[in-house]
């Protein structure tokens, strides 16, 4: 007995958008969350800055507003916005593609897991960059020093040159 699956026909094209749209709206859903997870992860090495902090995520988040702007819980958001909009496009058909490829029907089974883990290495290779320049762009405000990046560009830019000289 066959899947009533099996003869639906894939649009990689629509695989695309979705993956695109997931990109873009999630990201814009979940950056001021990943900001606050990120000062929250930073808090005890900021701790001498400024008056006492604190580690309560609607603490922290009002703190953010008040002390920075309302621009500032998306300061930093291109990189995410284009590599994961991109990334997730990519995971989408390229799954999609492997799944085809291998002769996996929807639903789960030792050909998805392959497929999936397929993809997992380019996945990996974005979103690890993404992950670093949005790090440092959150984290950016903090510096007592003052802001060390104008911008995204700027940032990826800094962090070339530092392992450049790192390396030579």
């Amino acid at each position: 007995m066959t899947s009533r699956h099996t003869d639906d026909p894939v649009n990689l094209k629509v695989q695309a958008l979705g993956g695109l749209s997931a990109g873009v709206i999630g990201t814009i859903i979940g950056y001021p969350l990943d900001l606050v997870k990120t000062r929250m992860q930073t808090s005890k090495e900021v701790a001498g800055v400024g008056a006492a902090r604190t580690t309560s995520m609607t603490k922290i988040f009002s703190r953010i507003l008040k002390e920075e702007g309302v621009a500032s819980l998306y300061k930093g958001v291109a990189p995410p916005l284009l590599s994961l909009s991109i990334l997730n496009m990519i995971n989408f058909t390229s799954y999609n593609h492997f799944r085809l490829m291998f002769g996996a029907e929807r639903g789960w089974d030792v050909l998805n897991g392959l497929a999936g883990m397929t993809v997992g290495p380019i996945s990996g290779s974005i979103s690890t960059v993404e992950h670093m320049v949005k790090t440092q762009m959150q984290l950016d405000n903090l510096n007592p020093l003052g802001r060390r990046f104008r911008g995204s560009l700027h940032c990826v830019r800094g962090i070339i040159i530092f392992v450049y000289i790192k390396i030579a």
